[in-house]
């Protein structure tokens, strides 16, 4: 026995510093950089495919118009309203007329009480954001869309209920799309199960088309006036969702140095000066 510490050696070099350790040390730097870059390639790649599905459901909403504008959609549109209008039954004048009434204004205030519920149980205001954000821009939308085309209603005798106003895109749809799409999305973000979460997609989606069936069984709507809604509330949800992963992908990564955006890598070594080449 020496009497000396096992810790060091004669040098004062600890056993940490040994080639191992270092090239351990260097490996885990190598991983962590590895899921930082995953990260910031995942970041840079939801907001892109988010854009290029609005992209889809906008040039789907341009094509539907650009059919019932320029050569007319009447060889769709005729047939299908007629043939749903011959085969209407009483007992389903009652729920789809319901179905058409709670689909506007009754179904943002719901939306907006279970933002409310979020936004609480969050403590952060974006769900009351994202669902008003994507509210009032369906109404807008869907209210400047129908001034532009002008687009008049089927024909009176045919209604089942009382509507004014031009019909393409069908407003009731449009905001329908956008307001369930946008709760689905925040409320199957909280889903731990992959079940879950696609019945609640299917869900969304078979209420969209409902809202949507019931104004053509109505007659208050041609079915391209509801095709285009869709497409419409779909591009709005889709809007919202990508300014929100833009913001989020522009934000300073938590633990970041200052100065330094999500998913960008400080610059190693010494800043340069303003006189350097």
């Amino acid at each position: 026995m020496t009497g000396e510490l096992p810790s060091e050696d004669r040098d004062g070099a600890s056993p940490l510093d040994t080639p191992g350790h270092e090239s351990l040390s260097v490996s885990r730097k190598g991983r962590v950089r590895g899921r930082s870059r995953s990260r910031s390639r995942s970041q840079e790649e939801r907001p892109r495919a988010l854009i290029a599905a609005l992209l889809g459901c906008l040039l789907c909403f341009a094509a539907t118009s650009a059919l019932v504008l320029g050569s007319g959609a009447g060889f769709v549109d005729g047939p299908v309203l007629n043939q749903t209008v011959a085969h209407r039954a009483d007992v389903l004048d009652g729920p789809m007329a319901f179905v058409t009434r709670v689909s506007e204004i009754p179904l943002l205030l719901l939306s907006v009480l279970v933002a409310c519920w979020l936004a609480w149980r969050d403590r952060s205001w974006s769900p009351l954001v994202l669902v008003g954000g994507a509210g009032l821009l369906a109404v807008l939308v869907s209210t400047a869309a129908k001034e532009l085309t002008e687009r008049h209603r089927p024909p009176a005798r045919l209604w089942a209920i009382p509507e004014d106003g031009f019909c393409y895109p069908s407003r009731h749809t449009v905001i329908a799309t956008a307001v369930l799409l946008i709760l689905t999305w925040m409320l199957a973000a909280r889903l731990a199960s992959r079940a879950a979460r696609a019945a609640g997609w299917l869900g969304a989606g078979a209420l969209c088309w409902l809202v949507g069936a019931s104004r053509v069984y109505l007659a208050v709507h041609w079915p391209t006036d509801v095709l285009g809604g869709l497409a419409l509330g779909a591009a709005v949800a889709l809007a919202v969702v990508a300014a929100r992963a833009l913001v989020n992908a522009a934000r300073p990564t938590p633990g970041a140095p200052s100065g330094t955006a999500a998913g960008t890598a400080p610059a190693s070594g010494r800043a340069a000066g303003p006189g350097s080449g």
